[in-house]
């Protein structure tokens, strides 16, 4: 069964979902896209801020219309291992671009 058939998996098509996308895939001053991002989102706000990260130290962050589990499964289907970090007193996810 593929996800677009099934009506268990959400819909990746949202004006929300297409935001997601364009943030990631957008560069910095023509540079390439950036390969570490984090967000974080209070549970059952329908909202997220999701940040990419720079170099030089550098973070840009949007707000996204998204649970933070909608999110979740948003960067993992545009190729991203996303993980909590170690340390349990951090609420954010952290994600990585996987090799292609």
């Amino acid at each position: 069964m593929s996800a677009a058939s099934s009506n268990l998996l959400p819909k990746q098509d949202s004006p929300a979902h297409k935001s997601v996308a364009e943030f990631v895939g957008s560069s910095a001053n023509g540079g390439p896209p950036a390969q570490a991002f984090s967000f974080d989102g209070e549970r059952g706000t329908g909202r997220a801020s999701l940040c990419k990260h720079l170099p030089g130290g550098r973070t840009e962050c949007t707000d996204i219309a998204l649970e933070a589990k909608d999110l979740f499964a948003q960067m993992q289907s545009l190729g991203f291992f996303c993980q909590l970090p170690q340390d349990p007193a951090l609420t954010h996810i952290q994600c990585r671009k996987l090799p292609q």
